[in-house]
């Protein structure tokens, strides 16, 4: 650890990292637009090269040179000893080294830095008086459309750090370009007229994701950013949206509206699926072969994993994003595999008990839970995790309601269902009662007389729906499957006559095949 002095305070910061770490972590706040978290400082150690050439839509632009100060350039800080201005995003820090972040020399030289940003980058909405109240839809001082802000106005790092340095007087108007705007890209838009080059996404694609689809050229004696061809296809995006969420301008943005939901605007597979499934994690865990991760990821979320992989009828399909490149992913099957491929073992129950909530298992409320179905097995299982002491009461002979009893062999077989089922049953707080009937064998008042301190009736949905009354030549799709899987209906009742399935469903598919 070494000791700086920023503003007169001493700090403490770690040996190798830089004054904008160190300022930052101190809670003094230094300005800056090309520095990211997860980035390294912009130096040689980026190896930050210049393209040969770059691409904005089908308009090639060529290097002219390869002496160009780059990044934002907003990050300057004086240190004594020291002639002229440091950037603070690539100034490693010294034991004993003096800075100051708030001189009014340092104040000047951002504005100055800020105005040469601006002057190429629309700004009339920041010095507008009616900012704050602006409706975006209409400009009360008539400036032309072009000459101001985007869609981001509000959201935008630009705007914010502009709020804080303080626009300068003789910042010029901004004169729009003749910069492309492109649209006939997948997934995203561009407007390199919002640009500013701070070489974010640059970076970003290929230091952290390995891509290199981006790049960028000195012409006229700015920098330039751009895509290696002529769309990002060609260029080998792989469309992951790192370049959308790190740029700070919306140069680079989303075709789709952001909702206050951001998951599920931005990942629908996860915002469509009924449990809110984190689809993204396992799909890559999948891909990198740690199929004991991805089973442990869908498993946190639904305790039937395997039944899931087989009946699930998969809404993320419908609205996964990739269907807009090509096609949708495979989903569900990949689920499948992951979950095939996982030994039993790893799907366990494990105690997640910490030690104080172990010394007060004890004080946990004892809990019946009426019903072995989905509802009331996986109401069991999560509430075990935590330490509560339960009982199962089932009226069949066996646990697993409407899977076992009414779900077809070829959608769902046993062995399948079982896998599930044992994982929960051998949980060591979990009591299982199976021809137990609520009504016969006991009553709620009877449970409350054992101590019960909480009674969940799961008892499911299983009546069919009906469009008609009852008559003894219609049978009913769920009752017609559950007599199916008790082996109460023969073949030879179906022989030399014709079937006529009505309805379109999931179980009318089933009873139509099952017949």
């Amino acid at each position: 650890m070494l000791t700086v002095k920023i503003n007169s305070r001493d700090i403490r910061v770690e040996e190798g990292k830089t004054i904008l770490i160190a300022s930052l972590k101190a809670g003094i706040y230094i300005p800056h637009l090309c520095s990211h978290p997860d980035l390294e400082p912009m130096s040689q150690k980026d190896e930050l090269r210049n393209s040969d050439w770059v691409y904005q839509g089908e308009n090639k632009i060529e290097n002219k040179s390869t002496n160009k100060e780059l990044g934002c350039q907003l990050c300057l800080v004086e240190v004594k000893g020291t002639s002229g201005f440091q950037r603070a995003c690539e100034t490693i820090v010294v034991d004993g080294m003096e800075i100051f972040t708030d001189t009014e020399e340092v104040r000047q030289a951002r504005q100055e830095k800020l105005s040469k940003i601006l002057s190429s980058h629309p700004h009339s909405c920041l010095t507008c008086a009616q900012a704050e109240g602006c409706s975006l839809t209409q400009c009360s001082s008539n400036v032309p459309e072009k000459e101001r802000c985007c869609p981001k106005f509000g959201r935008c790092e630009l705007q914010k750090i502009s709020q804080y340095i303080g626009i300068s007087l003789s910042t010029p108007r901004y004169v729009p370009g003749s910069y492309a705007v492109i649209e006939s890209d997948p997934l995203f838009r561009r407007n390199y007229e919002l640009c500013i080059s701070c070489l974010r996404c640059v970076r970003f694609c290929k230091n952290i994701r390995g891509v290199d689809a981006l790049g960028f050229v000195i012409n006229q004696d700015k920098v330039v950013v751009g895509t290696r061809f002529s769309s990002l296809e060609d260029s080998g995006c792989k469309f992951c949206g790192a370049c959308v969420e790190v740029c700070p301008t919306g140069a680079i943005m989303d075709k789709i509206t952001i909702g206050s939901d951001r998951v599920k605007s931005l990942v629908p597979c996860q915002g469509t699926c009924p449990v809110g499934m984190d689809v993204p994690s396992y799909i890559r865990a999948i891909k990198e072969d740690r199929l004991e991760e991805a089973f442990e990821i869908i498993s946190h979320k639904v305790p039937f994993a395997s039944v899931l992989a087989r009946v699930c009828f998969h809404p993320c399909e419908k609205n996964c994003r990739r269907s807009e490149l090509n096609e949708p992913i495979a989903i569900c099957a990949l689920k499948r595999y992951a979950i095939d491929s996982v030994s039993l073992s790893v799907g366990q129950p494990v105690d997640h008990l910490t030690g104080r909530q172990a010394d007060r298992q004890a004080d946990r409320p004892s809990i019946a839970i009426i019903g072995g179905g989905p509802s009331g097995l996986s109401t069991a299982y999560y509430l075990a995790q935590k330490g509560y002491s339960l009982t199962l009461f089932e009226a069949n002979n066996e646990i697993g309601g409407m899977m076992r009893y009414a779900i077809p062999e070829y959608r769902l077989p046993l062995d399948v269902l079982l896998k599930d089922l044992q994982k929960i049953s051998q949980h060591k707080n979990i009591t299982i009662k199976t021809n137990h009937i609520l009504g016969k064998d006991f009553t709620i008042d009877t449970l409350n007389k054992k101590g019960y301190q909480a009674i969940l009736i799961a008892i499911g949905a299983q009546l069919p729906k009906k469009i008609l009354q009852d008559n003894p030549s219609v049978l009913w799709g769920i009752d017609f499957l559950k007599r199916i899987k008790q082996n109460k209906i023969k073949s030879s009742e179906f022989s030399g006559k014709r079937v006529l399935v009505i309805g379109g469903g999931n179980v009318a598919i089933d009873a139509a095949l099952s017949a």
